[in-house]
């Protein structure tokens, strides 16, 4: 896994999820506002926050860290 992780094209990769994860993050709420629509408001809010959740756990991935994908072990 650290090959991999460390692989320059996994690295490459890793710097185009941190630039979106940085302008998602970095997106006013504002933008996604549509006056007199609070529905498409709130998808739109809704949208921009499952964005940034998806480029996180991809960020996280790429970087070698694979806890989130691990399956918890049920204790009996």
């Amino acid at each position: 896994m650290k090959e991999w992780a460390e692989n320059p094209t996994t690295l490459a990769l890793l710097n185009l999820v941190k630039n979106e994860l940085k302008q998602i993050v970095n997106t006013p709420t504002v933008d996604c506002l549509i006056y007199g629509e609070p529905n498409k408001t709130h998808e739109n809010i809704v949208e921009l926050d499952a964005r940034a959740n998806s480029f996180a756990i991809l960020e996280l991935a790429l970087e070698g860290d694979w806890e989130y994908f691990e399956e918890e072990e049920d204790e009996e």
